[in-house]
């Protein structure tokens, strides 16, 4: 019911995961190299894997219900990319921008190990969203709690929760930290979805009008979800050289 009606609502809107993976497959090499950065149990791209393009995850943790342990490696410290320099053809991080504590060390790590021409796709919540600023608010109580609620709203396992810092989900910081990696924004996609109050069906409802509000006040106000494309310059801009 709410996704007919949020399709009614939000014509032009792909279910934001879809617009993830056609992000994907526009960028995806037919021989080469895929990074599933911030992988979880290293699932999200496994169907990318072929004989020709070797598809790898990499996390902080070994999570409990890891899968293809021969295609995983543990981040380095402060969150150090175990591969060497140049070696991707795509770097993906789905649902991880928000988490990221350090965006210059994190756009620096992707801008290392990207091949020339090579390209990062990141997709996560908007910064600019009043969802995130719930969220924000939420964030200060302590995670123990954070954990427990979001179990209860929506299933989700204590082990799949982080603390969120909201550092490089806003455009104007992905554009910055980018540039100053030497890297270039090609493209920003954004997706209404009600889906943080699928615990309620007229919450969600109420949400999926809202967004048609504040979106026909400024566009991307009212769509939660975004999908960034960035290329890795062939030749280092002039703010990377200085950064």
């Amino acid at each position: 019911m709410t996704g007919d009606f949020l399709r009614r609502v939000f014509p032009r809107d792909v279910h934001h995961v879809a617009g993830l993976h056609e992000a994907i497959g526009e960028r995806l090499p037919e021989v080469g190299r895929v990074l599933d950065l911030g992988c979880g149990i290293n699932s999200d791209l496994e169907g990318y894997r072929t004989p020709t393009r070797e598809v790898w995850g990499t996390d902080f943790q070994v999570h409990p219900e890891l899968r293809h342990r021969d295609w995983f490696r543990l981040l380095g410290e402060g969150g150090r990319i175990p591969f060497p320099d140049g070696h991707f053809d795509l770097v993906v991080a789905v649902m991880v921008l928000e988490h990221v504590a350090d965006p210059r060390a994190f756009t620096g790590e992707v801008a290392r190990v990207l091949k020339p021409g090579g390209h990062f796709i990141g997709h996560t919540i908007s910064g600019t969203h009043y969802v995130t600023f719930v969220r924000r608010l939420i964030g200060l109580l302590p995670h123990s709690i954070n954990q427990r609620l979001v179990k209860r709203l929506y299933g989700r396992v204590e082990v799949d929760t982080f603390p969120a810092f909201y550092r490089l989900n806003i455009e104007s910081r992905l554009k910055r930290f980018a540039s100053a990696a030497g890297l270039e924004v090609e493209r920003i996609r954004r997706y209404a979805d009600p889906g943080y109050f699928r615990f309620n069906n007229i919450l969600q409802i109420a949400a999926i009008l809202g967004d048609r509000v504040l979106d026909s006040f400024c566009a991307g106000w009212g769509r939660l979800y975004l999908t960034i494309t960035i290329k890795k310059c062939l030749i280092a801009s002039t703010s990377s050289q200085a950064a």
